[in-house]
């Protein structure tokens, strides 16, 4: 049933794939999903019916964000695929498409994971009718690699909002053509702690003084201090400590780059046992195997992030709708608490959704449930016409 929050006067939906007996024990209003991702698989279309487009963007990486860290200013290119219909990508003016972040020591293929057909969310979703831009973020992957300790969350959300700007002017390039689409509307999503370069973005531009996103998804995260877990602590102190000593060379080509990169968590063991809860062995190696360093100055600006988050004194700024996805068996936050807090730190928007994948840990899109995470999204973006 849907549950009616008594402090709000705004729609706020829950869809809870766990247990009933769960939700009731906690004390928690909820609808209950049980999602059959057999029975919830549409035919697959031909392949030749989804394109991926290689794309790059030139970006600043500056900070003009309402979040407090340091960025060099300098110039840099972002890589990533546009990945969606093959008629959408081939028209000039498609009606909308999601930016996808990833986390810590991840990159793209969190989100299109080519080489496991059957776990590429972005190409499984195009195959539903969206379009989706992902990208390696700075510092990872195949893009630019800055000063580790000058590319902070700050510097990310105002990177992505360039990006967003680039998308609904179609000012970025797609490899092999002349032409680019440009975007009438742009839903932003991330997972995990890139929640602190999603919710800075929505909340640091606002239109029509700057091309902002048009929705925000926020995934396996919670800014809320009461539900984090031992196991935050335990693996983000050796990370802080490496830091603090210098870091390593980026894992650019060549394994060199500039210094203050790190790897989080710092062993391929704890980089899945934090991420994987219900996953084959086969995915969590081939994830773990291609993991990245990650820039020094990400942890080191996540503190007073997510500190002007829970006060609520930025994301009461947040005006687009809201979608929250958690795993039920998250490694990092307590679950469905986390997740029920947050959708209270949106107190303007005018649509929260909070949703719960039972069996899942962080890496919604890679776990054995990553079906029934597709099939949130899919309603949910299908229901706001993205």
């Amino acid at each position: 049933m849907f549950g009616r929050d008594p402090f709000r006067r705004r729609r706020q939906t829950t869809w809870l794939t766990a247990l009933p007996r769960l939700s009731a024990a906690l004390g928690l209003l909820a609808t209950a999903v049980i999602a059959n991702p057999a029975a919830a698989q549409t035919t697959v279309p031909s392949p030749n019916a989804v394109e991926s487009l290689p794309v790059s963007f030139q970006v600043v990486n500056r900070n003009d964000s309402n979040v407090p860290c340091l960025a060099d200013g300098k110039t840099y290119t972002v890589r990533g695929h546009l990945v969606g219909p093959a008629a959408d990508l081939r028209n000039p003016f498609p009606r909308s498409v999601t930016t996808y972040l990833h986390g810590i020591g991840w990159g793209e293929f969190y989100w299109h994971f080519q080489s496991q057909p059957e776990y590429d969310y972005a190409t499984l979703m195009a195959q539903r009718g969206h379009t989706s831009l992902v990208y390696d973020q700075l510092g990872y992957g195949a893009s630019d690699r800055t000063p580790g300790l000058l590319n902070c969350y700050g510097s990310e959300a105002s990177v992505a909002n360039q990006i967003i700007g680039a998308l609904k002017t179609g000012r970025y390039t797609v490899v092999g053509r002349t032409t680019v689409p440009t975007f009438a509307q742009v839903a932003l999503a991330s997972n995990q702690a890139a929640a602190l370069v999603s919710q800075p973005t929505v909340y640091s531009y606002s239109a029509p003084l700057a091309p902002n996103a048009d929705a925000l998804i926020v995934t396996s995260f919670a800014d809320f201090a009461g539900a984090f877990k031992p196991a935050f602590a335990l693996q983000s102190a050796p990370f802080f400590s490496r830091c603090l000593l210098g870091g390593e060379p980026s894992d650019g080509p060549g394994g060199s780059g500039p210094r203050f990169y790190v790897n989080f968590p710092p062993s391929d063991e704890a980089f899945a046992s934090v991420n994987f809860a219900n996953a084959d062995p086969a995915i969590v190696a081939a994830a773990t195997a291609a993991r990245g360093r990650s820039p020094c100055g990400e942890a080191l600006s996540a503190f007073q992030t997510i500190g002007l988050d829970s006060l609520q004194i930025l994301l009461r700024q947040v005006r687009v709708p809201v979608l929250i996805v958690n795993g039920l068996d998250d490694a990092f936050f307590i679950q469905p608490l986390g997740g029920n807090v947050q959708r209270r730190l949106y107190p303007n928007s005018p649509d929260v959704t909070v949703a719960f994948i039972a069996n899942a840990g962080q890496a919604l899109t890679l776990e054995r449930t990553a079906p029934d995470f597709r099939n949130v999204m899919d309603a949910w973006l299908r229901a706001r016409r993205f």
